[in-house]
């Protein structure tokens, strides 16, 4: 090697050497500023952990896109101040994925306190507390490392709602809101933002909507002017209005069902069930043998025993016209496709009170649906829930007609009896 190049490697080594500690206190410095750097040194590796449960938990994290979410200005320590300084990486061990994601979820409550409260009241916190591993928390709708702004978002490719409720979106793109959330909605020359998910059924404190009353409100919310145009044309609008389900004409191709919940009089709210699954399966296999379907008198039994409370003498069946299914709610058409044909329901053997059903609901508020003979319509122990939402002598119905005279002669036997048998079958148990 010629004398100039070996003078100007030793010049290159001594010059690198100087520099190096230099690069390395620059390094240093960076990292005090921005102390994510020195997480991301290791996290953006392709690092995991064991659980006990054999699995394995990523703690690869991508930095471009924490650096791109919100929560990037208060950095790794904002959520992750567990994470001991001296000690780390930790030894503590985790039992499962989905029970590391349900701790985590109570430090989103520190920043959002609201939020935190209102998901605590919600289907989804109470079937996470039932332990349902499907049921979401916030970092399965929002994300752990890679939050973003939901004010500059437009959720029209259902995300995250779709992740669990597929069907349900699918139904919705094709509906009238969801054209009109893709192609634009334009009224009266003024546009219109038409609804998503969150607008109906709230972002955060979501209900299971049998245990409410605010669907039709909620539609009223954005169609200020349907009450007003239903009196024009609708007899008897606000019963009607009351008792049968916005989707029931505005989804012409649903199918249709008369269904009957246990409704407590004095409480005025819907009667959840006190007892287990199994012990509610095992009272309707010994009150319905045939598996048919349950008949007036199979009904009766039923409400008598499904229920354990003091007042349970106090249950009613409060009845709806609704739709089948919870995809056919969301299967909207245009105001212009709605039924307006009184015969579709007020005639005798109309295909919406052929399908019958009776319904308590869970703990968490979800509805429990059990198959009913239509008989059940038509029998005494009904008079009560079928006046809730029907007016004898308004329609072509006979048989429903005949109810009006069953009220009138057997209304104010049926409470009594009601007491009677509960008080007898009460006994009975007690004795055995």
């Amino acid at each position: 090697m010629k004398p100039g190049l070996i003078l100007g490697a030793l010049l290159l080594a001594i010059t690198l050497q100087a520099v190096a500690p230099a690069v390395k206190a620059a390094e240093d410095q960076e990292e005090i500023a921005n102390p994510d750097l020195k997480c991301l040194k290791c996290h953006s590796k392709n690092l995991s952990k064991k659980l006990e449960d054999g699995d394995k938990m990523s703690l690869h994290i991508d930095g471009a896109a924490f650096a791109s979410s919100v929560h990037n200005e208060i950095g790794c320590t904002g959520c992750h101040q567990d994470v001991p300084n001296v000690k780390h990486p930790s030894r503590q061990p985790i039992a499962t994925l989905r029970a590391y994601s349900v701790a985590r979820n109570e430090i989103c409550s520190e920043c959002h306190e609201t939020q935190h409260e209102d998901y605590k009241q919600s289907i989804h916190a109470n079937l996470v507390g039932q332990g349902n591993v499907n049921a979401p928390v916030c970092s399965d709708c929002h994300g752990a490392h890679s939050i973003q702004s939901r004010k500059g978002s437009e959720p029209v490719n259902g995300e995250p709602c779709s992740n669990c409720h597929e069907d349900i979106h699918q139904a919705y793109a094709k509906s009238v809101h969801g054209r009109a959330r893709t192609e634009g909605n334009l009224i009266r020359n003024k546009a219109i933002r038409a609804p998503f998910c969150s607008d109906c059924h709230q972002a955060h404190r979501i209900l299971a909507l049998a245990d409410t009353e605010y669907l039709v409100p909620i539609c009223i919310d954005c169609h200020e002017g349907a009450r007003l145009a239903h009196e024009q044309w609708l007899p008897n609008a606000a019963m009607h209005m009351k008792s049968v389900g916005c989707a029931v004409c505005h989804a012409p191709q649903a199918e249709l069902r008369v269904n009957l919940q246990l409704y407590d009089r004095v409480l005025g709210v819907p009667v959840k069930q006190t007892l287990s699954d199994a012990e509610v399966q095992k009272i309707l296999g010994e009150v319905d043998t045939d598996g048919n379907g349950l008949d007036p008198l199979e009904l009766w039994k039923l409400m008598l025993n499904v229920d354990t409370r003091a007042q349970s003498t106090n249950i009613r069946l409060r009845g709806r016209l609704e739709v089948s299914s919870r995809v056919d709610a969301h299967r909207l058409a245009a105001s212009t496709e709605a039924i307006r044909s009184c015969e579709n329901c007020h005639q005798d053997n109309a295909e919406a009170f052929q399908n019958v059903t009776v319904s308590i609901n869970r703990p968490d508020g979800r509805k429990e649906t059990y198959k009913a003979d239509r008989k059940v319509l038509s029998s005494p122990i009904s008079v009560d829930s079928v006046g809730s939402f029907y007016a004898p002598g308004g329609t072509r119905i006979k048989a429903f007609d005949v109810l009006l005279v069953l009220a009138l002669v057997f209304g104010p036997a049926i409470p009594l009896g009601h007491w009677a048998w509960g008080r007898y079958l009460r006994k009975k148990n007690n004795r055995s």
